[in-house]
């Protein structure tokens, strides 16, 4: 009667690779540790941006943001935007009303888990595409009780709310084939707090104590023997201590900008995208066209002595835009730049003035998962395919920002004030923990994306075109 496969997934928003270990290893996590004696603990990447809701995609459909059209949890798209700026489609910001434009906003094409898995459940995940309303378990209540948290910075009510709707879904005798469960406590309390502050780590341990009864019900329905439980995070989190607010940069450096929530300005000369506050889209709107610029033209419309005097700011970590060769990136700081080239299905790196992703040299690698392997313990982990797969969208704009650890793209319009960041492709953002209740699985670097496949595998489906591999 029970032996059928069933997924239970917790996605731990906000999750570090770092704190998590040490969490664990102190006994801090008991329900979790006991997961990894019988499981697997290892690291994973998320994608560019590592933001939230972007970040999501991997997992839930085994695409990234590029692919998927949806490149950060704010974007523009200057096509649209020059054929009218009255059209929905020009501009989106997922942090308020715009977010149930999400699952919309997804190609059709690409189905989510929820689409292939059979009988399956949501908790306060903003992907919810043909998810009936009696399987979203957090959308009841969900706008105020997250705008409490938000203004009130009382996080936890909602992660305790969440997993008490669990326990009455599962002690109703109902079955499921997949249940994803977001716990966002972790993030928020890192953004607004400290990563390693005391409410922060109290929100590890709600996680902790749900798995434990969960688990703890499941067994006694005969259930978690044919349970795959899989525990992971969208992105890391570093503190912050210092905004630049790359919206006024701009406008006040002669490229008048609109950026959220300032949409309405007129005549713009550019167009700025935050996304977890680490990573910044950048649109230039002062040519004729619709088209995203390549090399030649960023300079020409920036000028050197302006595009210097950005890279100079101690906020941006580097630059990244498209050369003047289909599939070719440059990658460019205050020292100076490299180039990525993707050809066929080969890619490779080489500083031309800089080796602006320190990985020591030149890299040449054959395939996507080599790319992989080339850079998972650097400081910029993926960094060859994040890059090419963001820019295979328009709306990630013509020049994309990572900032520097400690800093930040957004300013005045960040309320309550951001102490915390993400969407960099520094490693201790795109570095996630990645826990499951399976041994043997295969041990070469993974990405968050091959969770897609795995759990389709595991159920038995085979797996739709995606971007991903299975853990086995």
């Amino acid at each position: 009667m029970h032996n059928k496969k069933r997924v239970l997934f917790y996605l731990v928003d906000g999750a570090h690779s770092e704190i998590m270990p040490e969490l664990i290893a102190n006994g801090t996590l008991p329900n979790i540790k006991r997961i990894i004696d019988e499981g697997t603990y290892r690291k994973a990447t998320s994608c560019f941006p590592s933001t939230t809701g972007p970040a999501y995609l991997p997992f839930l459909t085994g695409h990234y943001p590029g692919t998927m059209g949806i490149t950060g949890i704010r974007w523009f798209d200057k096509q649209e935007f020059k054929r009218s700026r009255w059209n929905k489609m020009a501009m989106r910001s997922y942090c308020g009303p715009e977010a149930a434009f999400f699952n919309t906003d997804m190609p059709a094409d690409k189905p989510t888990l929820f689409e292939l898995m059979g009988e399956s459940y949501n908790l306060y995940n903003m992907i919810t595409r043909n998810v009936k309303d009696e399987y979203d378990l957090g959308k009841k209540g969900k706008g105020l009780l997250y705008t409490r948290a938000h203004f009130w910075k009382h996080h936890h009510p909602v992660d305790h709310q969440g997993h008490q709707r669990v326990m009455e879904m599962l002690q109703s005798g109902k079955d499921f084939d997949f249940l994803f469960a977001v716990f966002p406590s972790v993030d928020w309390d890192s953004h607004y707090h400290h990563v390693r502050d005391e409410r922060t780590i109290e929100a590890y341990k709600i996680v902790d104590n749900s798995l434990g009864e969960v688990r703890a019900l499941l067994q006694k329905q005969g259930k978690w023997d044919d349970t795959l439980f899989v525990l992971t995070s969208d992105h890391g989190l570093t503190p912050t201590h210092t905004h630049l607010d790359v919206g006024d940069w701009f406008t006040n450096n002669g490229l008048k900008s609109v950026y959220y929530p300032v949409i309405w300005k007129s005549n713009p000369k550019s167009a700025v995208m935050i996304s977890g506050n680490s990573f910044g889209a950048v649109h230039l709107l002062d040519h004729k066209g619709d088209y995203v610029l390549r090399e030649k033209q960023i300079f020409e419309l920036m000028g050197k002595e302006r595009f210097d005097k950005l890279l100079n700011e101690n906020a941006i970590d580097f630059s990244t835009y498209r050369g003047e060769a289909e599939n070719t990136y440059y990658v460019h700081n205050r020292n100076g730049r490299a180039l990525i080239r993707k050809e066929g299905e080969t890619y490779s790196y080489r500083p031309e003035t800089a080796d602006t992703l320190k990985l020591g040299g030149d890299v040449m690698v054959t395939g996507h998962r080599a790319a992989l392997e080339a850079t998972f313990e650097g400081e910029y982990p993926d960094a060859l395919f994040q890059i090419h797969q963001l820019f295979q969208s328009r709306r990630a704009g013509d020049i994309v920002l990572s900032a520097s650890l400690g800093h930040d793209l957004r300013d005045f319009w960040e309320y309550p004030e951001h102490v915390g960041s993400h969407g960099s492709l520094h490693r201790l953002h795109m570095h996630v923990p990645l826990i499951y209740n399976q041994k043997n699985w295969a041990t070469h670097p993974a990405r968050t994306a091959d969770l897609f496949n795995t759990i389709l595998k595991w159920k038995g489906i085979t797996p739709q075109s995606s971007q991903g591999e299975p853990l086995f």
